[in-house]
């Protein structure tokens, strides 16, 4: 599964030793170009990639409004696959998958921006997508395993419609996680660990900084 897929993606699959022709599903959380750029060249990877057939079916699931996008930004640049099947959903509240439990919930960032609840096997994991502070966002993420949060900008940068680190922080006190993990990390003039330091000013719990490439087990 993919949750998003920004310009670098294809790249980063390769890199990562993750056979792309094997994707299964991509979740989005909305249709910001920074969050789904990189769709059009792994469509493009699944088609046109010599000596590949991809004959297995790829489910996407976004907002509301992601087939509308879905059709004028990717189906009118490109052909339709034929080899294999393609389904577009809008997400609702839940949906199973499998033994895979996923989950939704509008964030404040778009009018139909979403965050992500994975659930398997008593664990599971939050991605916020991008989100400012919100109780529904607390209620959501209640008791995860790992809390993956939009950590746009260090405190004195505050952005509506984006978390900084003590919100964070708190999201993740209240909801009472056990682990969070910043992303959506923004260049800054500051070093990206500041936003470690204050986040943890917050949440007593382990909080890490996202990393390309880097590998969690969920416990």
């Amino acid at each position: 599964m993919l949750i998003d897929i920004g310009s670098t993606t294809l790249q980063q699959l390769v890199r990562a030793g993750i056979p792309y022709l094997e994707i299964d599903a991509i979740f989005i959380t909305h249709t910001h170009p920074d969050h789904v750029s990189g769709l059009l060249p792994f469509m493009h990877a699944l088609i046109a990639t010599p000596g590949s057939t991809r004959t297995k079916e790829l489910s996407i699931f976004g907002p509301p409004g992601i087939q509308t996008f879905y059709d004028r930004c990717i189906g009118t640049i490109m052909k339709s696959p034929t080899t294999f099947a393609l389904t577009i959903t809008e997400m609702g509240d839940h949906l199973q998958l499998g033994p895979l439990l996923v989950e939704s919930t509008p964030t404040v960032h778009t009018e139909t921006s979403i965050a992500f609840r994975f659930i398997e096997n008593n664990r599971s994991v939050v991605f916020t997508g991008d989100s400012d502070y919100d109780p529904s966002l607390v209620s959501f993420s209640q008791g995860v395993d790992l809390l993956v949060i939009d950590c746009s900008f260090p405190n004195t940068m505050k952005k509506n419609g984006h978390l900084i680190p003590k919100e964070c922080g708190l999201v993740a006190r209240e909801a009472r996680v056990k682990e969070v993990l910043l992303t959506h990390i923004h260049p800054t003039d500051g070093p990206d660990t500041i936003r470690v330091d204050e986040c943890r000013a917050v949440f007593s719990g382990e909080v890490m900084l996202a990393q390309d490439l880097m590998e969690l087990d969920i416990e």
